[in-house]
């Protein structure tokens, strides 16, 4: 939210002082119509204990998920609208909240908030289903509907704020809040239920289902460890990608000399020297490609947004044609070119080009001579697919389950070619499968969605 009160949306104001003006009035009225239930004394010893509960559950959340915190502040709250008088347990609810947000520092206006927003939710969880002195099974169906409406009151109110502030539908915002967390609300609102009905029941072993407590806090031991494991690994994978960049351009100047001079060697025509000098050019000449596909790949991994435009399909084909007609035709392989409908994806051209290019690369230089290389351009109803058919000597099966990976290389190439196909195609949305069969020739198709 804004630093700033004044600062806020009128609709948002409204909301944040609207909610503590209706919890108050939910309150009074409980209180009103329910006045001070005769309660045991030990029922009264709960207020301190759900108040102490309430402002710790609140002020250390624990996490349920890699992001994804929950409050374990419901349970006290639950118990409170359960156990205690109804003039009593919804502020005794409402005063944990207050001073565990006063305690984390948020502003007057988040815990205003929060503060009615429990005060609304805990009023219907005792008009629902708050326990007396007289107890049955009806009291005990009415006390886990007063739970699940202290539950779905609390979810429901909570994001109102949310939504106004980013403009997001709220029934969108609702769907979503709801769908990552009703397992651990679910279970924490049964946990309250079965610890009131044990002490009315039971008092001594009332603290049971308060069990699921360490096993939470281990559980959120065990994912802020995952955590920095994974924030570590992503500096590794960081370092690694910037290690490829750096190399790549670091490697490329001296080797663009290198060739320089070989070239200049070779045109002296020397004979002592001339089949040196050309197996040195070639070497340099797949060293200057590998360092480029590295370049791509540390790019690729890099995850910085597409500059997605308006790609027609036929036309990025025909470039990747033209790029390789020379390659092609010093193998002495053709291309065929079929395009079956005008197809058209929102993509990042150069990135695609380049996904494109690295099939039709393998394909010139796994086909034989005189056989043809053919490009497909398929328009289907959920989306567009280019294939590219060489007629080469196929895969052999114990290769497929690797393939795609990084440095997986047969005879020739760097291994690169086909993991940049792949991770191009894949932050574009779409998949990359190979259809192959030993000595038929291999068929890679790049799906792309609508």
């Amino acid at each position: 939210m804004s630093a700033s009160f004044a600062g806020l949306r009128p609709a948002l104001r409204a909301v944040i002082v609207g909610v503590p003006v209706l919890g108050v009035l939910a309150a009074v009225s409980i209180a009103a119509t329910h006045g001070f239930t005769a309660l045991p004394a030990w029922r009264w010893a709960l207020v301190p204990v759900c108040l102490v509960a309430t402002v710790l559950a609140e002020r250390f959340p624990v996490k349920i998920g890699v992001e994804q915190k929950v409050s374990l502040g419901a349970l006290p709250c639950i118990a409170a609208a359960l156990l205690l008088p109804p003039a009593v347990g919804p502020a005794t609810a409402a005063l944990g909240v207050m001073a565990a947000n006063l305690l984390a520092r948020r502003t007057w206006w988040e815990t205003a908030f929060n503060t009615g927003n429990v005060l609304l939710a805990t009023s219907a969880a005792t008009a629902v289903g708050s326990f007396d002195s007289d107890r049955g099974v009806t009291e005990d169906l009415r006390a886990v509907a007063g739970a699940l409406s202290y539950s779905v009151l609390n979810l429901v109110v909570a994001v109102i704020p949310a939504s106004l502030h980013t403009r997001t539908p709220y029934a969108d915002l609702v769907r979503r809040a709801a769908s990552q967390s009703w397992p651990a609300t679910l279970a924490l609102a049964a946990c309250a239920v079965s610890a009131c009905v044990l002490a009315l029941e039971a008092p001594a072993v009332a603290v049971l289902p308060l069990v699921v407590l360490p096993l939470i806090f281990r559980m959120n031991l065990a994912i802020a460890s995952q955590e920095r494991a994974n924030a570590q690994l992503g500096k590794v994978l960081a370092a690694q990608r910037r290690f490829l960049t750096d190399v790549s351009h670091q490697v490329a100047t001296p080797l663009a000399t290198i060739m320089t001079n070989l070239s200049i060697l070779r045109r002296q025509r020397s004979v002592g020297n001339a089949e040196a000098v050309t197996d040195s050019v070639a070497e340099a000449e797949r060293m200057r490609r590998m360092l480029l596909r590295l370049r791509s790949l540390a790019h690729a991994d890099e995850d910085v947004p597409l500059r997605r435009e308006l790609v027609d399909l036929a036309e990025l084909t025909a470039d990747v044609v033209h790029a390789y007609a020379a390659q092609a035709r010093a193998s002495g392989v053709g291309f065929v070119t079929e395009v079956s409908a005008p197809a058209s994806v929102n993509a990042d051209r150069d990135l695609l080009h380049e996904a494109v290019a690295n099939l039709v690369d393998n394909a010139v230089r796994y086909s034989p001579p005189g056989a043809e290389v053919t490009l497909r351009v398929v328009r289907g109803e959920h989306g567009s697919s280019i294939d590219v058919i060489d007629r080469g000597p196929g895969i052999e099966p114990e290769r497929l389950e690797t393939l795609f990976e990084r440095f997986q290389r047969s005879d020739s190439g760097s291994g690169l070619g086909l993991a940049i196909a792949r991770r191009v195609v894949e932050r574009h949305g779409g998949s990359l499968r190979v259809d192959t069969g030993h000595g038929d020739g291999s068929t890679f198709t790049i799906e792309l969605p609508a």
